[in-house]
């Protein structure tokens, strides 16, 4: 064998190489090749063998890196033997002896003076600093669980005579485990004295004043709220039924009454940042009930962000179907993810409505052929929706956090799912065919029925557009059409200058009608109709005439004064307000993507807070947290740097760029991550290698979307509501708190397409050029 053959084995079999080195310092090295290279040829095992046996032999070489070192060379001794080394080969020396057993061989040597291993070693530490760099703290949706550290501040005070001359004090602290008093100065008692409190009346604890035994454990001063805390824990000999009743108690009150001080801050710290996440996602949450054996959509989320990013009206028309709902609902109950397709198609004999799943398009063969024809038209919309199961315990928490009752909303107590959508059709809509494809007939399980759910929906107060109260109201009335003819309707809600009726569908109305309302006193009076829908028979009315309006209003306001409990739980905007609650804190606990959120900072990467995920998601893939720790250099780390940097984030922060598709490929064969520029992914030849790779079972496709939005204002609707327990307890930390709102900027929403992007690009879908291509982000 030539010298040549052998080093192409050296080479070649380096990492065995290197794994068999600590069983030649142990003396078992023909084991060790026994066990990692059965199926070798001799002639290669020999090689290996030599290879191995020279690295391990000792050596009396001077090492010196000063021709490649990157700084400055220190002079030292080691083993007794001279050294002219650097601080990274200093590191290498370090690490090969003891990779060596602490002795200075052959291999030490030659890995010291190697250039090419030690710019390999410079390579990793700067990976690892720019990993480091771009690593944040990551925080889950679901609510922080205290355990058994949960302790709430009651609203109850408690005394003693034996305690403070029998004052009443207030508790800081309240536990199956103790309780904390607080006083203004020291009280004059004994680390183990045994004191007994009187309880009073509390509704779930105690059904009269009781008289409690404590142990007093430690006096402390507490710099914060400016006094002196008492710690109580309960005696061994405590009722076990008093402690059960005091578990329940806490479990129950501790959505409705503020948390031990460092509790209530850390709550309210996560729920600011849920509700900031919410108030700012592009996702539009709909919310299901069960439906026979399906699902049905029943209400609907607005906020300012997801109004803006989606075209919301047409994001629900395209889930109102009826049987496409009840297809849509099986896909996700099974992959609790799916694209939804929704747009029009001309055919040779009229232009139909379709709505598919990305499934079901694949599953047909037509995942080309219909989209290519569907994003034609200037109605074509693509929805990406991911699904989560909404617990007993979630509505349970959400009726107790904002006191509502549930009776009083049956609808609310129903909700079983939240479906999220988002419209990505800015990935879809200039996809065209890049090969051939077959038009098949046009499956009538596509075509719209006609037969649609009605979806409602609840917004901010900011962005309701009504100005007057009004009330739910079931009442006859009347529409004059004619001299002697009038048509029947009903009221639906009243306010001071208008009203909602239901007529029999598609009647025939003109621009302004004479109403009467015989339980209202409303007679003949004149309303222009604001707006009609023929189909369902509603009609939207206010007054015609100035002059009439004080007297309707007037009647309006004595009814609802004469019947005031009456109209009170009747009150729309009530209604409407502690629905959008409800439904508020069922999503900001099952927000269906990975959201970072970002604050001032001079510098672009400590503008990164903190990491919102779920405990379920993927859209980290193919990278992966470690513990609370998620890296995201994969996503926004400038490739090929020496230095952390990214110009993806520089130009969000801009708003130069608001979205950007970040694509690996994962090779199969040794998890190797290949980066692919969204540029070449989406337009180039590279598009058609990839599909070979996939098409061969070589790699796996990793597509993510990363999206930017600015912050709507340093408050969402519920920021007086989640600081209002923390003003009770530290106005100090209240108004840090409410100052730092300010300080949020961005949210960036990070979600994995893998699924739509690689039935793409397996169908030979490929974006078009666009004349003036958008400023893109070099990678």
């Amino acid at each position: 064998m030539s010298a040549g053959e052998e080093q192409a084995i050296i080479k070649q079999y380096q990492p065995l190489i290197r794994a068999l080195i600590p069983y030649e310092q142990q003396n078992r090295l023909l084991e060790g090749i026994n066990k990692f290279s059965k199926r070798l040829p001799s002639a290669v095992r020999k090689v290996v063998k030599e290879e191995v046996v020279r690295l391990t032999s000792l050596t009396d070489a001077p090492a010196d890196n000063s021709a490649f070192a990157h700084f400055p060379v220190m002079k030292f001794k080691h083993f007794g033997i001279q050294m002219r080394l650097d601080k990274v080969g200093a590191k290498i020396l370090k690490s090969e002896t003891s990779l060596y057993q602490d002795r200075y061989t052959v291999g030490v040597f030659e890995s010291v003076m190697n250039s090419d291993f030690y710019q390999n070693q410079i390579k990793k530490d700067q990976f690892k600093k720019i990993v480091d760099a771009f690593n944040i703290e990551s925080q889950s949706f679901t609510d922080i669980d205290f355990g058994d550290d949960i302790a709430i501040r009651p609203n109850f005070t408690v005394s003693s005579p034996e305690f403070e001359k029998g004052r009443h004090c207030s508790v800081s602290a309240f536990s199956h485990l103790g309780m904390v008093v607080e006083t203004k100065r020291p009280p004059n008692v004994t680390t183990g004295d045994t004191i007994t409190f009187t309880l009073p009346e509390v509704a779930g604890l105690t059904k009269e004043p009781t008289d409690i035994a404590f142990n007093l454990q430690a006096v402390k001063y507490n710099k914060h709220l400016g006094k002196y805390e008492s710690f109580f824990v309960f005696p061994d000999d405590i009722e076990p039924e008093f402690l059960t009743n005091l578990r329940r108690y806490v479990k129950v009150t501790a959505y409705r009454q503020p948390l031990q001080r460092d509790l209530e801050i850390e709550r309210a710290m996560q729920e600011l940042e849920r509700d900031r996440i919410l108030e700012n996602s592009p996702w539009l949450p709909v919310y299901l009930s069960a439906h026979k054996k399906s699902l049905k959509p029943t209400i609907a989320l607005f906020t300012k962000a997801n109004v803006e990013h989606n075209k919301a009206e047409k994001l629900l028309s395209s889930l109102q179907d009826k049987p496409f709902f009840d297809a849509l609902a099986k896909e996700l109950l099974k992959y609790n993810e799916a694209f939804v397709f929704h747009g029009t198609m001309k055919t040779k004999n009229a232009t139909v409505k379709i709505t598919a799943t990305h499934r079901q398009l694949v599953e047909m063969g037509q995942l080309n052929a219909l989209v290519y024809l569907l994003a034609k038209n200037d109605d074509f919309i693509c929805s990406h929706c991911r699904l989560d199961v909404v617990t007993r315990t979630d509505k349970q928490k959400a009726f107790a956090i904002h006191d509502i009752a549930s009776k009083e909303f049956e609808q609310l107590d129903n909700i079983s799912h939240v479906l999220y959508c988002k419209d990505v059709s800015g990935y879809i809509g200039n996809l065209t065919l890049s090969a051939k494809c077959s038009f098949k007939p046009l499956s009538s399980s596509l075509k719209a029925s006609g037969d649609n759910w009605h979806i409602d929906y609840v917004m901010e107060e900011d962005l309701d557009r009504r100005n007057e109260t009004r009330y739910v109201i079931d009442k006859a009335a009347s529409i004059k059409i004619g001299l002697l003819s009038s048509l029947e309707a009903r009221v639906a809600d009243l306010s001071a200058s208008g009203m909602r009726l239901i007529v029999a569908p598609n009647s025939e109305l003109q621009k302004e009608i004479r109403v009467s309302v015989p339980d209202l006193k409303i007679k003949n009076e004149k309303y222009k109709v604001v707006h009609f829908e023929p189909a369902s028979g509603v009609i939207r009315l206010c007054l015609a005439e100035a002059g009439r309006k004080t007297k309707v209003s007037a009647n309006v306001d004595i009814i609802v004064e004469e019947n005031t409990a009456y109209f009170k739980v009747r009150d729309i905007a009530r209604i409407q307000r502690l629905t959008h609650r409800f439904i508020w804190e069922l999503a900001v606990r099952h927000m269906p993507s990975l959201a970072v959120l970002c604050v001032m900072n001079r510098f672009t990467l400590d503008r990164l807070k903190t990491v919102y995920q779920s405990d379920n998601s993927d859209d980290l893939f193919p990278f992966s947290r470690t513990q609370n720790i998620i890296p995201l250099h994969g996503f926004f780390a400038d490739k090929g740097q020496a230095k952390p940097k990214s110009l993806i984030l520089e130009a969000m922060f801009k708003e130069s760029i608001q979205q950007h598709l970040v694509v690996h490929c994962v090779r199969k064969s040794d998890n190797r991550l290949v980066f692919i520029r969204e540029r070449d992914f989406l337009y180039s030849k590279l598009r058609t290698q990839i599909k070979e790779q996939l098409d061969e079972g070589k790699i796996q496709l990793s597509s993510t979307d990363v999206t930017a939005i600015r912050c709507h204002g340093a408050i969402t609707p519920l920021t007086k509501k989640r600081l209002a327990q923390l003003s009770k307890l530290d106005k100090a930390m209240y108004d840090k708190l409410e100052t730092m709102q300010a300080g949020y900027t961005h949210c960036i929403f990070i979600t994995n397409m893998s699924a739509l992007h690689h039935d793409l690009v397996i169908d030979n879908l490929i974006a078009k050029r666009e004349l003036k291509e958008p400023d893109s982000v070099p990678a």
